[in-house]
């Protein structure tokens, strides 16, 4: 016989064996993974392998009119693999029938009985080898070899010819083909479900995430891209902004409800800290790369036109450890806000006579001096109290004395009537008024407007020389620089009002006019 047609044969064998071994890898790769396999199943695969020896019988090459050379070994050695000895007995089983009953050639001669016996010899023998041997690769190895042997033998009963060692070769390739491609199905079969794993895995923790994101409903979640397009808004993003979320979603900027002039103010803060330009919807991008845990406060400006104060949290939106967009999340404190505001204007406001209190005055003393220096203009200060006020509670009572502080504050705030004046009660029957930009003339003219209308408002006082409440009034006026204090204007201030009260009370007293400058100490 030729070596050709043999070839011929034998890459049919190997076609028929590459598709087999595909089928089988699809039809039963969730089994396959699994390390423990019923003996149903084991069954089931000595079938299906004894269905593809068969196959393989009717393409195999005639050698004569006895002998048939294919690829039995190796679908027996893959039956062992998957199986054990259980699965390639029946290989066996159904390949010796198929020989007996469907090959017209067979013989009860020795001839056609020992290929049968080799092939039975080499069931057994991979079955054992697949149980005891641990090492995919020797398994293999040993198996081939087994069958290689046993082909050998054979053919050194019946006559070796050209014809056995190409078969040998063929047998030994092909195991190693088998075994290569069993190795490969293996490897993408793990892969395939740790993909389906890492798949099912996404896919719950992304409901999971969708649901805690759309769950959220007293929290406003936004997300967007690098090119600055809204690509989710959550129901508490609606609710706190007024809008459908398709009129959010695909949105150029989520400037649309934010402020403008809030965001380029960050963005130059930004920009001074890391020595590069930063605006627009950089300044988010920014934001949640540098200070992910960092929450601030910006206004909202709801669909209507309607402004809220949110604190929001910027965090990176990642994708395989990549930036790809980000997640703002806000919870209106507009409330609260609201609430702060009073409670620091309760703080700040005297609690008889609802005008400024000490700490209000402080600040803005502080506040005003500045201004003042920055833009060199004139800062002028008004001190006055009471006169004979202890005289006052001492005739009337404590009750009257508070009524008669209320009458006092509400007649100087009509008095003074300047939208630029700070009025406060400094302590006690004490108050101030701070001046900016004013001249020591306009200063104390205001005093004067002061001190009359309290004087004819004629709140009566017998315990005074007019019998009715007067005040005394210390005016200091001083242009703010680096070598000054606001503490001087005061003492200023607080000298001229007691200069007012030493020469007559009723009065006021211009620091810069006063003859001494020495403090006088005595009881008033």
């Amino acid at each position: 016989m030729e070596g050709l047609p043999m070839f011929r044969y034998m890459i049919a064998n190997f076609a028929l064996l590459t598709a087999f071994l595909f089928l089988f890898n699809h039809l039963f790769r969730g089994y396959l993974m699994k390390d423990h396999r019923t003996l149903r199943f084991k069954l089931l695969i000595g079938i299906m392998h004894g269905c593809c020896a068969l196959f393989l019988l009717l393409f195999s090459y005639q050698v004569n009119g006895t002998s048939f050379i294919d690829f039995r070994h190796i679908v027996v050695i893959s039956s062992a693999y998957f199986g054990g000895l259980p699965a390639s007995l029946v290989t066996v089983v159904f390949f010796v029938f198929g020989r007996v009953t469907l090959m017209e050639t067979f013989t009860p001669l020795l001839t056609s009985i020992m290929p049968l016996f080799s092939i039975t010899l080499a069931a057994i023998g991979s079955g054992m080898i697949m149980r005891i041997v641990k090492s995919y690769s020797l398994r293999w190895l040993l198996s081939v070899l087994l069958s290689m042997t046993l082909i050998t033998v054979v053919s050194l009963l019946r006559g070796i010819t050209n014809d056995t060692y190409s078969y040998l070769a063929f047998v030994g390739l092909g195991g190693l083909f088998t075994a290569s491609l069993i190795a490969f199905f293996s490897t993408t079969n793990q892969l395939t479900i740790q993909l389906e794993h890492s798949e099912r895995k996404y896919r719950s923790l992304h409901a999971l995430q969708e649901a805690i994101f759309q769950s959220a409903v007293g929290t406003a979640i936004v997300a967007f891209d690098y090119q600055g397009e809204i690509t989710h808004a959550n129901k508490g993003a609606e609710k706190m902004l007024g809008y459908r979320s398709d009129e959010l979603i695909g949105k150029a900027s989520p400037l649309i409800f934010h402020d403008a002039n809030e965001v380029e103010t960050y963005g130059q803060e930004l920009s001074e800290k890391i020595g590069k330009p930063v605006h627009g919807i950089n300044v988010f991008f920014y934001g949640a790369s540098e200070h992910v845990s960092e929450a601030r406060e910006w206004s909202y400006i709801r669909k209507d036109g309607a402004r809220l104060t949110v604190l929001m949290t910027l965090s990176p939106l990642l994708l395989d450890g990549k930036m790809v967009g980000v997640i703002g999340s806000a919870t209106d404190i507009s409330e609260r806000k609201k609430m702060e505001v009073q409670l620091k204007q309760l703080s700040l406001l005297d609690g008889l006579t609802k005008i400024a209190n000490r700490r209000f005055f402080d600040e803005m003393l502080k506040h005003e001096w500045e201004h003042a220096m920055q833009h060199q203009t004139g800062l002028s200060l008004l001190f006055f109290d009471i006169d004979h006020f202890k005289a006052y509670n001492d005739l009337y009572g404590h009750q009257a004395g508070d009524d008669c502080l209320r009458k006092v504050t509400s007649i100087a705030k009509k008095a003074l009537n300047h939208p630029a004046a700070t009025f406060a009660r400094y302590g006690g029957e004490e108050f101030t008024v701070i001046l900016p930009a004013m001249s020591t003339g306009q200063a104390v003219q205001m005093a004067e407007n002061l001190r009359l209308s309290i004087e004819n408002a004629a709140i009566p006082h017998n315990g005074c020389m007019k019998n009715v409440i007067t005040v005394s009034i210390g005016v200091s006026i001083c242009y703010p620089d680096a070598n000054s204090a606001p503490e001087e204007l005061i003492a200023k201030a607080d000298e001229a009002l007691y200069y007012s009260k030493w020469h007559g009370r009723n009065r006021i007293t211009n620091y810069k006019e006063i003859p001494t400058k020495a403090s006088n100490t005595s009881t008033l």
